[in-house]
């Protein structure tokens, strides 16, 4: 049976560089027999992931379309496993198409095809920090940490968001992982997926030169912050003033920022904790915590060296 799966995100976990490497090494992927399709690949330069196929699922007719197109090009490739990714999937469903219709019409589409939803989550708390990065980096945004948080919630239900998808496909169609160093393959996304998918990156496969879309480091994202406040109504110059920052002060992958004091990273963990357990026992069949404590934390609860 052949294989469909469906790299959903989420956002700030890789995405894009993942997105990169695979649409460079189309024709290496091919040759091992997967396809990285053709359809639903975004128009928009610097984008090399399958956006249009989320976005078309704002409504059923478009789904219907895109998705049809993309059951041609996977049938008529002659390949056993497909794979498409876009952290704009995560953001199903829409309102025109609500509940788990998406994965339904999907479902139906790709009938006798076996369908693995890929997912990768990271501890909430980072998630929070990362997107506020991001939003410094990418959209301008002047607020502060804490005042954008409320805003950040919906993308901390993990919970929701998986069992959206399960009652379109089964629990067993979810490929859950976890965005931590010591959880990946080599601890790499790209070198995950292409375990998951059956990928040898050792055959002709092409690596990166450089991460793609990286977050900023603490004295890029102080600068960024500061340029976004100083030039508000001078766009042209903020413009160039960010392509400057970015490249001088680019993150490493999973560099962590003192945005959250160890008191509100720990007070986010147990937040969440309770329901990130189930998301662990039902997906993952394991008795815990899905994402771990952290060292600075005592096992009272309390935290040691708190700003």
């Amino acid at each position: 049976m052949p294989t469909l799966f469906i790299h959903t995100g989420l956002h700030k976990t890789g995405t894009t560089s993942l997105q990169k490497a695979f649409f460079d090494n189309r024709r290496v992927l091919a040759r091992q027999g997967l396809l990285y399709p053709d359809t639903g690949l975004s128009p928009n330069p610097g984008n090399w992931g399958h956006h249009e196929l989320a976005l078309a699922l704002r409504q059923q007719e478009s789904g219907e379309a895109l998705w049809q197109a993309l059951r041609a090009e996977a049938d008529a490739s002659g390949l056993d496993r497909v794979l498409v990714s876009s952290e704009t999937l995560s953001h199903l469903p829409y309102p025109r198409l609500p509940n788990a219709a998406p994965y339904r019409l999907i479902a139906r589409i790709f009938a006798g095809y076996e369908i693995r939803v890929v997912t990768y989550l990271r501890p909430q708390a980072d998630m929070i920090a990362a997107l506020y990065r991001h939003n410094v980096k990418a959209t301008g945004e002047r607020r502060d940490l804490f005042d954008c948080m409320a805003q950040m919630a919906p993308r901390l239900e993990y919970q929701h968001y998986l069992n959206t998808i399960a009652l379109g496909l089964g629990d067993a169609a979810i490929t859950l992982r976890r965005y931590l160093p010591d959880q990946l393959v080599a601890g790499d996304v790209i070198a995950d997926m292409a375990a998951l998918t059956g990928i040898d990156l050792g055959d002709g496969f092409r690596p990166l030169e450089a991460p793609r879309n990286p977050g900023l480091s603490a004295e890029g994202l102080a600068a960024m912050l500061a340029a976004n406040r100083r030039l508000a109504d001078a766009p042209e110059a903020l413009r160039r003033e960010r392509l400057r920052i970015v490249k001088a002060h680019p993150a490493r992958a999973f560099e962590r920022h003192d945005l959250l004091s160890d008191e509100t990273r720990h007070a986010i963990w147990a937040l969440y904790r309770r329901k990130n357990a189930q998301i662990a026992q039902r997906f993952l069949g394991i008795a815990g915590d899905l994402f771990p404590p952290e060292p600075a934390w005592t096992a009272e609860g309390a935290v040691s060296g708190a700003a």
